[in-house]
């Protein structure tokens, strides 16, 4: 009796210490999702608190032709930055708007409190307020490009094991996918994975994913795998040669930036530097000549 009640009671803590390690995946999972999609999908105060008016004005912008090469512009903007989800181009062109309007009553109170606002001033801030968000859409762009550029190398790396080891392409991304940190990187390839479950042909698919990021490296290798692709051979060689070369462009890159260190230092070290040696060296100097003139006078 003893013994089948130990060992009940052993059964039951290990099926409950089971079930309650998965609920704790379970919600791990989830928050990683969640945490994902705040990641995609992640916006500023300003921009939660105003989306109504940018909603309602750019569904007027939607109709104006005259600013198609500029919706253009910033819809090639918005992608590379990761947000063609999150906003549309005629939606960002009425935000752009809402930071103009913001400088006019900054401006306002400006020149009822000091009188110091003339309508020159006012135009340009207005002007400026107005280009601000595109100016932050650019470097975000940047950004998001410059953290691609530098984790491609080590995935390319990856993905080349993942295909040498036998899986095919869509499931080397699955894996990738699963196992790499948040990053850019991670939901392109993502993207260009439910683009191949939706039936997209897999040069269409990259091709996609090259457009989206628009870097050169990229671009290198997408031709590489399309070309590979289109003429039967093991994607395993050409992912390795690319991983290898961008790891070898990628080192030229630090080699270089290595060597125009000295000349960006050189500034610095003119402007604070060497005045503050200059002064060490010689005020000792000058005040003994100043000492020696006052006792005894030409």
């Amino acid at each position: 009796m003893g013994l089948e009640l130990l060992t009940l009671s052993l059964t039951s803590a290990f099926s409950v210490g089971l079930l309650g390690w998965m609920i704790v995946k379970s919600l791990e999972e989830v928050k990683s999702e969640a945490e994902e999609q705040a990641h995609v999908y992640s916006t500023g105060p300003f921009f939660s608190f105003v989306l109504p008016y940018v909603q309602y004005v750019g569904r007027r912008f939607e109709g104006i032709r005259a600013l198609d090469g500029f919706r253009k512009s910033i819809r090639q903007r918005l992608i590379y930055a990761g947000k063609s989800l999150v906003i549309t181009p005629d939606e960002f062109m009425a935000y752009m708007t809402t930071w103009g309007w913001a400088s006019l009553l900054v401006s306002l109170y400006i020149h009822v409190t000091t009188g110091m606002m003339d309508g020159f001033m006012t135009g340009m801030l207005f002007v400026l307020a107005s280009y601000m968000p595109l100016m932050q859409l650019g470097e975000k762009a940047k950004l998001r490009q410059k953290e691609i550029r530098k984790i491609l190398p080590y995935t390319l790396d990856l993905l080349c094991l993942a295909v040498e080891a036998g899986l095919d392409f869509t499931a080397a991304l699955n894996r990738i996918g699963e196992n790499l940190k948040q990053n850019p990187l991670r939901d392109e390839f993502r993207m260009l994975t439910q683009d191949l479950n939706m039936g997209k042909s897999r040069a269409e698919a990259l091709r996609d994913m090259e457009r989206r990021i628009g870097l050169e490296e990229l671009t290198a290798v997408v031709s590489a795998l399309v070309q590979a692709d289109e003429l039967g051979a093991s994607l395993g060689p050409a992912l390795r040669i690319q991983s290898e070369e961008l790891q070898r462009v990628r080192f030229q890159r630090a080699e270089k930036k290595a060597m125009q260190a000295p000349v960006i230092m050189l500034l610095p070290m003119v402007m604070c530097i060497f005045p503050i040696v200059f002064i060490i060296i010689f005020t000792p100097i000058a005040i003994k000549v100043v000492d020696m003139l006052r006792e005894n006078p030409l």
